[in-house]
């Protein structure tokens, strides 16, 4: 029954919080033995946050589960292409942003897209084509990369120019090998002086920065660009604080609802399990880091991201902008917008926002 696993892996939370660690051990243990992976879709969630609770009672314990798991892996590349085509969270909330950043430029015949955590450029290509086939008058584009791996940055700038080369668009890249946080007062006066309009965009990224990083002072600093508009993709879950109950409580909450549409999406069997490893590397930064200032996936909730915006000095696109006629073909998935977003979800839950702020040029 669920209700015994999760009282389990609950129980080996307590114990964790409480210093007992053997205990937490046993528990963890206690677990494990009556999951079965194989046959069972909702265990490998119970055996992923069982595995990531295991690194903060012992390495041997979490090595030990992580063998048992990587059965199931694929390369790194391969799940994320496998998470952004198949799991609507992400490649839905991806064409959203990009159908409203189409908008932002379609009259356009110059921009700059400062993006933020540009990785290998897969979507930025997809939105070159897609302003190429709605027949924008875009013919020169500055793409900024701020991206931290310099071999993405080479290949989205490989791919990027034969694109634009194929669409007949003069594209002008600027590579930023360094996170948001670490720009200095040389890289934002670079992004201010960028030719206009300028839009900045960023998808899954923010919620990386490190801690005891103002975010707020980072959104201050992106409304000194004086960017037209700003699209932002963010999951909708407080990963954030500092409590570990309440990480666990949320994550669980947020995630269920993502391996509950997995199981549904008819999937092949690596797939499904795929995707969910996918996820269950978050996992481990959400719960198994002991040590806060490691943790990366900082996940907040739309209302944290939407607020920064406003109190920045950005307003909500209008409600016009957001009223896409976009779906999915699963009865479960809705599409709605709130104040200033787009959100994507499964059943009542949104789970992935897409928010989109203007500035008083851009509206």
């Amino acid at each position: 029954m669920r209700s015994e696993k999760f009282s389990l892996l609950t129980r080996a939370l307590e114990e964790l919080q409480s210093g007992q660690s053997a205990a937490a051990r046993h528990s963890l243990g206690a677990l494990t033995r009556r999951l079965d992976v194989d046959a069972v879709p909702e265990d490998m969630q119970y055996f992923l946050f069982a595995a990531a609770l295991a690194r903060r009672v012992g390495v041997g314990d979490a090595q030990q589960m992580n063998l048992y798991l990587r059965r199931f892996e694929l390369p790194q590349i391969s799940l994320f292409n496998l998470v952004a085509e198949r799991l609507p969270m992400v490649g839905l909330a991806g064409r959203i942003a990009n159908e409203l950043l189409r908008g932002l430029l379609a009259e356009r015949e110059e921009a700059t897209l400062i993006d933020v955590g540009l990785g290998t450029g897969r979507q930025e290509v997809a939105l070159l084509r897609g302003l190429a086939e709605s027949g924008a008058a875009l013919r020169r584009l500055t793409v900024v990369g701020v991206e931290p791996d310099p071999q993405s940055l080479r290949q989205a700038e490989a791919a990027l120019r034969a694109t634009a080369g194929e669409l007949g668009i003069t594209l002008r890249f600027l590579g930023i090998p360094k996170v948001i946080e670490a720009l200095d007062e040389d890289d934002w006066g670079l992004l201010r002086d960028l030719p206009g309009p300028r839009l900045v965009h960023a998808a899954f990224a923010l919620h990386h920065m490190a801690a005891g990083v103002d975010r707020q002072d980072i959104f201050h600093r992106l409304r000194a660009v004086e960017p037209a508009a700003v699209v932002l993709v963010e999951p909708n879950s407080d990963h954030a604080t500092d409590s570990l109950s309440q990480r666990f409580h949320n994550a669980w909450h947020h995630f269920s609802h993502n391996f509950e549409l997995v199981d549904e999406l008819g999937l092949p069997e690596r797939e499904r399990n795929g995707i969910k490893l996918f996820f269950g590397r978050e996992f481990e930064d959400i719960l198994g880091a002991v040590d806060d200032s490691q943790r990366y996936e900082r996940h907040e909730r739309v209302e944290t991201w939407a607020g920064r915006l406003w109190t920045a000095g950005f307003s909500p696109a209008p409600a016009s902008r957001l009223a896409g006629g976009w779906s999915f073909p699963h009865p479960a998935v809705h599409i709605r917008p709130g104040p200033g977003y787009v959100g994507v979800g499964y059943k009542e839950e949104t789970l992935v926002t897409v928010l989109c702020a203007t500035t008083e040029a851009g509206r």
